[in-house]
């Protein structure tokens, strides 16, 4: 009443002002706290089976272009089965599903056999998944030959030279295989068109000027096919080699040949497992500048990839190995072994980082010096899309 009293007895239009200034700060609070308590939040809300299956689905068709699957949700668990797992990653793919939030456990099956005791007794959702198909699919149906000194991609790598006249060099790649267009094809299996096209260059780092020694240029068409775990392309692209203008005219002796050729090749790959995958195949120059260069060759390779990862599957160990003869060589043998650590994000489909050591020995896979023998160490970062 005292307080009541004071604010009465003094200057009515003071008063009203002091009163809301002191009143709407709490009124404030107060209705923010009422809104707050009277709202669900999105991160407090349950997750639907509605809602994994929708992502799952996604993440399946758009990340791994299964094909041929089931794909069922009851309690947070998810279950897949069907043929369309042959071929595919399934640790990578595991380690997806269960990002997903709201996933309890990830039940995998190549056949399509009912799992039924691993799912809990009520109501499933199913969704059946065709696979990415049509003009510009994600992903590829032919992993790359990860080993192969001209596959396109892009990679920036120091070598050390122990044989010829370079001492250090900088090889950079710049390139990248497209899928054009997918749909299904006999045996359970999707056949894909693909344009692949990449740049190697190769810059002499003990040169004053950084002198550019070689760039050979690279495009292809592809039509690839894949079935569970065998896959395999038949290839036609063109190859040609140039030399660089301050290499020339600081090895004014080096006499330059005109290196230019076709090829038609044709390349199988089986996935013995989920982390062994070997290869073969074979090519001939349907078209070579100069015409004395030989026509055959042959190319075969492993990879493995380490069961063990770390960092929830973010870093995996690696090795690979390919080998190369061609007639144009006098068929000796070159070898390339690389060998380093993985970095991917399972939830991103096949892009990944790959920190590799490298080694080299064998004819030059550098343009016109294919009669040169090669041998190297280095060390190089690798990015696939």
């Amino acid at each position: 009443m005292a307080a009541l009293a004071i604010i009465v007895a003094g200057d009515p239009s003071t008063a009203i002002p002091t009163i809301g200034r002191t009143f709407r700060l709490p009124a404030v609070i107060l209705g923010i706290v009422i809104v707050l308590l009277g709202t669900n939040p999105a991160w407090s809300r349950p997750v639907t089976d509605e809602y994994i299956l929708g992502f799952a689905t996604s993440v399946l068709r758009h990340e791994f272009s299964v094909i041929d699957t089931n794909l069922k949700v009851r309690n947070g668990v998810i279950w897949v089965n069907g043929s369309g797992l042959e071929g595919i990653n399934q640790d990578k793919l595991k380690r997806a599903l269960s990002g997903i939030e709201g996933v309890k456990q990830v039940v995998l099956s190549e056949t399509d056999e009912t799992i039924a005791p691993a799912l809990p007794d009520e109501t499933s959702e199913a969704s059946s998944l065709d696979g990415a198909r049509g003009f510009l699919p994600r992903g590829l149906l032919f992993a790359p030959f990860h080993a192969d000194p001209r596959w396109p991609h892009f990679s920036a790598a120091y070598r050390g030279y122990r044989t010829n006249d370079l001492t250090a060099a900088f090889a950079g790649t710049f390139g990248e295989t497209f899928s054009l267009y997918r749909n299904r094809a006999p045996f359970s299996g999707q056949w894909e068109l693909v344009l692949q096209a990449g740049v190697f260059s190769l810059f002499d780092l003990s040169a004053a000027s950084l002198d550019l020694v070689n760039a050979d240029y690279n495009v292809g068409l592809l039509t690839a096919y894949r079935s569970g775990k065998f896959s395999g392309f038949l290839r036609l692209h063109h190859q040609s080699s140039h030399l660089g203008d301050e290499f020339i005219l600081a090895n004014q002796r080096v006499q330059r040949i005109n290196l230019s050729y076709e090829e038609v090749d044709v390349k199988l790959a089986y996935d013995v497992s989920n982390w062994i995958r070997v290869y073969a195949g074979g090519g001939y120059l349907v078209h070579r500048d100069p015409s004395s260069v030989e026509p055959f060759g042959a190319q075969w390779g492993i990879e493995l990839t380490s069961p063990v990862t770390f960092l929830s599957g973010s870093i995996t160990p690696i090795c690979y190995a390919d080998f190369q003869s061609n007639e144009r060589s006098q068929w000796a043998i070159a070898q390339s072994i690389m060998a380093g650590l993985r970095f991917e994000n399972a939830r991103i489909g096949n892009r990944q980082l790959q920190l590799l050591a490298q080694y080299f020995a064998g004819p030059s896979p550098d343009g016109q010096f294919y009669t040169q023998h090669s041998h190297w160490f280095g060390v190089g970062l690798h990015f696939y899309f």
